[in-house]
């Protein structure tokens, strides 16, 4: 009974390997080439987010555009505040 059950699993993964093997990875969300420059522009220090300084130009709005309210702007923050407007 083991051998055949052995058996049974070797044939399933011979069989199901190759389809398994093409699942492709989730498709990562599209960068807007034309944020992502204005983003980079304003992250002076280049550490992955406006912080400091850098976040004068945009204390007006700040509390629409900071959503976990850490007092830093993130990419995706930024990114998401300029789809909605809130960044121009």
């Amino acid at each position: 009974m083991n051998k055949t059950l052995i058996g049974t699993f070797v044939a399933l993964a011979i069989v199901a390997g190759p389809a398994l093997a093409q699942t492709a990875p989730p498709a990562a969300p599209a960068v807007d080439a034309a944020v992502d420059a204005k983003f980079k522009a304003a992250d002076k220090n280049n550490n992955g987010s406006l912080d400091g300084a850098e976040v004068d130009p945009y204390k007006a709005n700040l509390a629409k555009i900071d959503t976990d309210k850490d007092g830093k702007i993130s990419r995706a923050e930024f990114a998401a505040a300029t789809k909605s407007g809130v960044i121009k």
